[in-house]
């Protein structure tokens, strides 16, 4: 009798696949923006200058203004003293901007090899409404005034001068927000502050 050889089995059965390793895809570190367009009312409740307000903006929108001016005058007050502030706009000047030092500024900057010059708040705002005007150092009026650090209702009224009688482009890159420049920060944290700096020292020229 003859007896069929037992079929074999097929090797794919014999094989024993291995679960496959899901790769995870890689975890995009996200990177902080730093908004100072929030918080853009008046620091002082009662600054309400009317329907033209500032508009609030980025810092790389500020810095870049700031370092596309021809003629731009950085006007820093008493609250530079702070290590953090001081440090920040020492790297502005070091970007060539010229700046206007008010209020007892000079203090912290006359020492630091920059173009800084004195002045009277009060004063300075009146030369810069005048278009006749040859600037600190006798080469030219301003195209563009930026503030920083000045006691905020000293500085709101200077900005209030410039918007009503000059046509130079006023921006606040200052911690609170002032409703009279053409731009401005909103109202920052300390640390908000420092940071939006940072980016609009980014955005100017290295020398």
């Amino acid at each position: 009798m003859n007896r069929k050889a037992p079929a074999k089995p097929a090797a794919a059965a014999n094989v024993v696949e291995k679960p496959k390793t899901v790769e995870k895809p890689a975890v995009k570190q996200e990177e902080k923006i730093i908004d100072t367009t929030r918080q853009a009312v008046p620091f002082n409740t009662g600054n309400i200058p009317g329907p033209k307000m500032a508009r609030a903006v980025m810092p790389a929108v500020s810095g870049k203004m700031l370092a596309k001016a021809k003629r731009p005058l950085l006007i820093v007050g008493s609250e530079v003293h702070e290590k953090d502030v001081l440090d920040r706009v020492v790297a502005i000047g070091r970007t060539g901007v010229q700046i206007a030092a008010v209020g007892d500024a000079y203090i912290s900057l006359g020492d630091k090899g920059l173009d800084v010059h004195y002045a009277n708040m009060h004063a300075l705002a009146s030369y810069l409404c005048d278009p006749q005007w040859q600037g600190l150092d006798g080469k030219g009026g301003y195209d563009f005034v930026t503030f920083l650090g000045i006691t905020y209702y000293y500085a709101s009224q200077a900005i209030s001068a410039l918007k009503n009688f000059s046509n130079i482009k006023v921006v606040s890159i200052d911690r609170y927000y002032h409703p009279n420049a053409d731009m401005s920060f909103g109202n920052l944290k300390k640390d908000v502050f420092i940071a939006a700096l940072d980016e609009v020292i980014a955005q100017l020229p290295k020398k």
